[in-house]
């Protein structure tokens, strides 16, 4: 299992956690805080570092996530797309209630995997 949480080229620390499982070929990604529109870009950019890999599974650990901006849930959806064009699977573990009612909202509950657990141990 490989993890990663590079130095940022700026002041501002890098905002998740990210562990690659090669072996099951699963990404695990743990915000460190609200998915706003620059920790999206981040977390979109460091997915797709690992996701050159063969990878059946994205699992995103919203555990520490208490809103999701606009372009946070394009994020999670452009993501979404990519893994079922790959014939993989998007998991959203720790949603807080708001955030499981947003994804209601969007319809788009049936589109991905919610549950409550969280990392492996």
């Amino acid at each position: 299992m490989t993890t990663t949480n590079p130095q940022p080229k700026s002041a501002i620390r890098d905002p998740m956690l990210i562990c690659c499982d090669e072996r099951n070929k699963v990404i695990y990604v743990t915000p460190d805080g609200d998915l706003l529109a620059e920790e999206a870009e981040s977390m979109h950019r460091q997915v797709q570092e690992y996701a050159r890999h063969d990878v059946e599974a994205l699992v995103l650990d919203l555990a520490r996530v208490r809103t999701i901006d606009p372009f946070g849930l394009h994020t999670i959806l452009l993501l979404y797309n990519q893994l079922c064009r790959n014939r993989g699977e998007l998991v959203i573990e720790n949603a807080s209630r708001e955030l499981k009612k947003l994804f209601q909202l969007m319809r788009i509950e049936g589109r991905l995997t919610i549950s409550r657990t969280g990392w492996p141990s």
